[in-house]
Formats: structure tokens, C-alpha cells, sequence
């Protein structure tokens, strides 16, 4: 019985030992600095991201009909794709591009309708507008429907896709 509560004891002992002993052996490297506190954010309301990206879709379409390139460069963000109404994807050095060499014109684009959804730093647009407009000399004049995302990056709000659709008043499908 003695024999066995002496190997008990010997175990045990180990076992603290053991234990104790694994606190103790040096690392290789240190243990990780605690992370930095995250800066406050400043948040913006629902509303004033609704106001702030409907005067930005406004913006855009000032951009397009004064044929300022400088202008739309600073609304869409770099990897800016859009989806025109024929279904051919552009970016945002197209965009500019055919503004610049005269390929689209619009003579006239009115906005008469805006509705924002924001969500947080991002927010979707949905704008319709009838446009007086031609592409590569032929006219694409017509009343169109756009879907854009907005990001907020470094402070700013981008377009970063953007999808037109024309509507033809001639076939209306529900």
C-alpha cells in the first residue's frame, strides 16, 4: 500500500512539476503587442448619406452634360465597371475616354427621380432620367433607369458600378 501511495505521489509530483515548468521556458520571439484602440469613426446618419449621394448622382449627370472628364474622374472610384442599356460593360477610363473624344454627347439629362438606400459606407442609387444624347454620332436618346453603388473610401463617396437600362414605353412587362 505504501508502495503504491509513493508512485502516487511521485506521479503527482510530476505532473506539477511538469506543469509548471511549461510557464517557464523561454519563446523564440515575444509574445504579440496588444492591438492599438481603433479610432473613432465618425459616422454619418441615413439621411445625410441619402442627401450627400443624391446631390453626388446630380453631380455626375452636371459632369456629363458640361463634358467635365476632371469632374467624373473624382466621382468614379478606380475600379469603377458599368453595364450600359445594350449590355456592354465600360470602365471608368472608357467612361472618361468617350466623353473627352466627343463619342458621347448628351445635350441634355434630367434627373426626375432619386432614391437612396444607404448601408453604412455604402449606399445604392436608383435614378431615372430622360436623356438627349448620341453615342459614336447615333442618337440613343430615351428615358433611362440606373442602379448605382456608392462606396465611401478614405472619407469619399465613389460610384463604383453602375447599371442603365432603357425603358421602352412601348412594351411595358410587370
Amino acid at each position: 500500500m505504501q508502495r503504491h501511495l509513493k508512485l502516487l505521489a511521485a506521479a503527482a509530483a510530476a505532473v506539477v512539476l511538469a506543469a509548471c515548468s511549461q510557464g517557464s521556458v523561454p519563446t523564440a520571439s515575444a509574445p504579440p503587442e496588444p492591438a492599438a484602440p481603433t479610432p473613432a469613426v465618425a459616422s454619418s446618419t441615413p439621411a445625410e448619406v441619402e442627401a450627400a449621394v443624391t446631390q453626388l448622382e446630380r453631380d455626375w449627370v452636371a459632369a456629363i452634360v458640361k463634358k467635365d472628364a476632371d469632374a467624373l474622374d473624382k466621382l468614379l472610384a478606380a475600379e469603377f465597371t458599368g453595364t450600359s442599356p445594350t449590355a456592354h460593360n465600360y470602365t471608368k477610363e472608357m467612361a472618361i475616354g468617350d466623353l473627352k473624344s466627343g463619342t458621347y454627347v448628351v445635350t441634355a439629362m434630367d434627373l426626375d427621380e432619386i432614391s437612396v438606400n444607404p448601408y453604412g459606407d455604402v449606399a445604392v442609387a436608383f435614378t431615372s432620367q430622360e436623356e438627349k444624347s448620341t453615342y459614336g454620332g447615333k442618337s440613343i436618346s430615351g428615358h433611362y433607369h440606373y442602379t448605382d453603388v456608392w462606396v465611401k473610401k478614405d472619407g469619399r463617396w465613389q460610384a463604383v458600378a453602375s447599371h442603365g437600362t432603357l425603358y421602352d414605353k412601348g412594351h411595358v412587362a410587370n
